[in-house]
């Protein structure tokens, strides 16, 4: 299927691997000018040119810490001056440290609320002027199944994936009529680097194997397996597509059905 953005501008946060890599390598896949960003320079230079070489796609890159002001706006400067804007935004980041509500100090909860609410405001800022001059844009932040059913020890990350559902189901009904689409990608289990995180978490705090949690994890998932990046990864590149045009405002769950509501 062709998605129609072949050519189209993109900035993929967090990008160097996971699920940041796996959004990136779909788009390029599809034609797409890549811009991508990552604390680590060398992950991030190898990516870049895993996708070169995987796709023949434009890339270029610049290391930022997504969580500082200044570095955030580095990165623009540097996306104007080699794209002159974005057509497709897609916010991405590492969660706070697992924590209980009741032990969350007040700077650990400034401190997410910092890099992960506000730095995506300060991203969108940028470039959603563009975006409605233009009369085209797409704008898709990885969130977690948190947002629609939280999980334990993850206090700060739940409360700010959900504020930024919030922000972004309202803006997008403020530019929907200018062909500007916001949509959120919730992924559940998938395996990454950040999971293989929190088992290593929870053997530190409770003991057991590796194989424990990840057989816990499984038990929970219908599919009966851990997700993989690529399957977030093509969402959101149907997401950022021109044949998604009349979507926008919503949250979509990639997680082999472990979510059992029915809305």
């Amino acid at each position: 299927m062709d998605l129609g953005i072949k050519g189209k501008r993109a900035l993929v946060c967090a990008a160097s691997k996971g699920l940041g890599k796996a959004a990136a390598l779909a788009l390029a896949t599809e034609g797409v000018e890549l811009f991508i960003c990552a604390r680590d320079e060398a992950a991030l230079s190898a990516t870049a040119e895993e996708i070169r070489s995987k796709t023949g796609a434009s890339v270029a890159m610049l290391p930022c810490d997504l969580a500082d002001f200044a570095q955030r706006e580095k990165l623009i400067i540097q996306i104007q001056e080699t794209y002159g804007g974005l057509d497709i935004l897609v916010h991405n980041g590492g969660g706070p440290k697992p924590t209980k509500v009741e032990e969350t100090s007040v700077a650990e909860w400034e401190k997410g609320f910092q890099d992960g609410f506000m730095s995506i405001v300060h991203l969108n800022q940028a470039f959603l002027p563009g975006m409605k001059a233009q009369q085209w844009g797409r704008i898709v932040a990885i969130t977690s199944i948190s947002v629609v059913e939280p999980i334990a020890n993850l206090a700060v990350s739940n409360s700010i994936r959900a504020a930024v559902t919030g922000m972004l189901k309202t803006l997008s009904d403020e530019v929907a009529s200018q062909n500007i689409c916001i949509n959120g990608v919730a992924p559940g289990v998938i395996h990454t680097d950040r999971t293989e995180g929190r088992i290593q978490h929870q053997i530190q705090q409770k003991g057991g194997t590796r194989q424990t949690y990840l057989d816990e994890y499984v038990q929970t998932i219908p599919a009966g397996r851990l997700g993989r990046p690529e399957e977030c990864g093509d969402l959101i590149a149907f997401l950022c597509s021109e044949k998604a045009s009349y979507i926008t405002g919503s949250t979509f769950l990639v997680d082999g059905g472990k979510r059992r509501a029915t809305y």
